[in-house]
Order: C-alpha cells, then structure tokens, then sequence
C-alpha cells in the first residue's frame, strides 16, 4: 500500500516578511509554530500529496549538497507535524 502525505485542511502557513521560513497556524489550537527555509519548502511540496519518496527526491532536487541526515531530518519533521495534526499519512 502506498502511503502519501497530506497537509490538514486545520493548518494555514504564511511567509514571514524578511524570513526565508514562515510559520503554520493550526486553527483549532491557534497555535503557531515557525518553521525554517526547508520547512517551508516541506510544506510547499506536500502540495499533491506525494509519497515520503517523492517527497524526499524533490528536495534533494532543490537543496545544493543536501546533507547525508536529510532523510531523518525530514522524517522527524513529518513525524512533528503529524503528532501535532497539522499534516496526515494516508
């Protein structure tokens, strides 16, 4: 079964002026939660719901020298956002 990644429809990112991150607003908790360049690009590209792999190739596309960890890196950060329920596995 192929599992693929969806943003919940309770999470709204904005960029942040002079920022290259932005932040995610869940709207049932009203929490914020900032996130970095590659963060924002995450939530860029789980646009379509890829697959983790799909995911994983199309930053490795736009990150120069992505380092080694970049796999772990962006499972932890999948991991942060579905404990949180700002993204989903399906």
């Amino acid at each position: 079964m192929t599992v693929r990644l969806h943003r919940s429809e309770q999470a709204i990112f904005r960029e942040v002026a002079g920022s290259p991150g932005g932040v995610l607003l869940d709207l049932d908790s009203g929490e914020y939660r900032r996130v970095n360049e590659v963060g924002a690009l995450i939530w860029r590209l789980l646009e379509g719901s890829p697959t983790r792999e799909i995911l994983i190739r199309r930053i490795r596309d736009r990150i120069a020298d992505p380092p080694a960890t970049l796999d772990a890196e962006v499972d932890a950060f999948l991991d942060g956002l579905v404990e949180r329920k700002l993204a989903e596995r399906r």
